[in-house]
């Protein structure tokens, strides 16, 4: 799945989306430019979206900043329903089996870094 980003400021966002930051923090986004999507999370009812930003380090983004270029999902992606506040998780296993691996990622732990980083270079490869 690939999107563009076609904001980078919080400034005028919905109150759901204003939550996970304010007019000042900073998206690490470039309007117009296309992200790779590895994972899709539902939390507090904000869509969010796993990309590479321009720091080069994974980031989960409210899906406001962006428009589908390419819906396209890959094929081992799977999708978990933990509860409450995280409602929906689609992406590979070890980010979308649960709550608690959805949670490492978010943490950024090493584990799940290393992981994903594996899964970005195998799909550069292909």
């Amino acid at each position: 799945m690939r999107v563009k980003a076609t904001r980078n400021k919080f400034v005028g966002c919905p109150a759901a989306v204003a939550a996970f930051g304010s007019p000042q923090s900073e998206t690490y986004l470039t309007i117009g430019k296309e992200y790779e999507v590895h994972a899709i999370s539902v939390f507090q009812g904000v869509i969010g979206l796993l990309i590479v930003g321009d720091v080069n380090i994974p980031l989960w983004r409210p899906s406001w900043f962006f428009e589908v270029c390419d819906g396209t999902i890959p094929n081992d992606w799977i999708c978990s329903l933990p509860g409450e506040d995280l409602q929906m998780v689609l992406g590979p296993a070890f980010i979308a089996t649960d709550e608690a691996s959805h949670n490492r990622m978010v943490e950024r732990e090493p584990e799940s870094v290393a992981a994903f980083w594996q899964r970005v270079d195998a799909q550069s490869e292909k």
